[in-house]
């Protein structure tokens, strides 16, 4: 058996409720043997339902660690939850980032570039395989995007309101398209709906749409691109992205492959750190 460990702010979340099971249904994992054996939560209770950590350890058969350091010890491999507070993601992965073992790190990476920069830096010091992703960059409809080395013309992402849960999954697939090297962005809406410009140079630009709503159902992912050769793509993603996402994170775990370039992470929390900036002053130009 080779044991996960999850790391967390507090358990009971969407992600450290959900992947346990999807782990454990996927059939690579099990082939491998894979298992979450080990969790440690910073927080005792969780805000979102009251769940202590004792309780979510027993719903889901996992042991309780009571320190980060005792976690990373006892795992294979680590999970570095914490979704909704990158903030702490560098006191959270530290000990785990010098250990060698292969270190995921979920979204949103880091609360901005410069942290990013330093928690890849301090993973190749120890020669830490590590990566994060937004799960959506996974999507089936995402596959010949990924699978292209060239990006779109122009393109448009769409999604919900949330800046602070949903601009990093945005970004994600708006990188997925257009690939990495934006240079400026501005703001031209910051109402109920928000809308960004992403210049890429060479005439080359993409647009984050994040639409209000006041159904509970909220808005789906859409994306919209034209490619270089002047055919169009237009594809709203369909469920069944997290699986995907489980399949590249079972993968990591058995090659020590990571499943998206750093520099692309990093440029990513350059994107959401600038687009902070240009909310806050529309119609004005920053560099990323």
């Amino acid at each position: 058996m080779k044991k996960i460990g999850f790391i967390d702010n507090f358990l009971s979340e969407w992600h450290a409720n959900n992947y346990p099971s999807m782990l454990a249904e996927n059939a690579r994992a099990k082939e491998l043997g894979l298992q979450v054996c080990y969790a440690y939560a910073k927080q005792e209770v969780s805000p979102y339902d009251g769940v202590t950590t004792d309780q979510w350890c027993a719903a889901h058969k996992v042991e309780r660690c009571n320190s980060v350091e005792e976690l990373v010890d006892k795992s294979d491999y680590i999970v570095v939850l914490s979704p909704d507070n990158p903030e702490l993601h560098y006191a959270l992965s530290e000990y785990a980032l010098k250990s060698g073992k292969r270190t995921y790190i979920d979204k949103t990476f880091a609360p901005d570039k410069a942290t990013a920069v330093q928690l890849f830096a301090l993973a190749e010091k120890y020669r830490t395989p590590l990566y994060s992703t937004s799960s959506l960059r996974f999507a089936d409809e995402m596959k010949d995007y990924r699978a292209s080395a060239i990006g779109a013309k122009n393109c448009m992402v769409c999604g919900c309101y949330r800046f602070d849960i949903y601009a990093i999954h945005i970004f994600e697939l708006m990188c997925t398209i257009m690939k990495s090297g934006a240079k400026r962005m501005m703001a031209v809406q910051n109402s109920r709906n928000r809308n960004i410009i992403v210049d890429y140079g060479e005439g080359r630009y993409a647009t984050f749409i994040q639409m209000h709503t006041d159904d509970p159902i909220g808005v789906p992912f859409i994306t919209s691109a034209e490619m270089p050769d002047g055919s169009a793509r237009y594809y709203t993603i369909q469920d069944g992205y997290q699986q995907r996402f489980i399949e590249h994170l079972v993968e990591f775990f058995a090659t020590g492959v990571p499943q998206v370039d750093s520099r692309e992470t990093i440029d990513l929390m350059g994107m959401l750190e600038t687009a902070e900036k240009a909310l806050r002053e529309p119609f004005v130009w920053f560099s990323i």
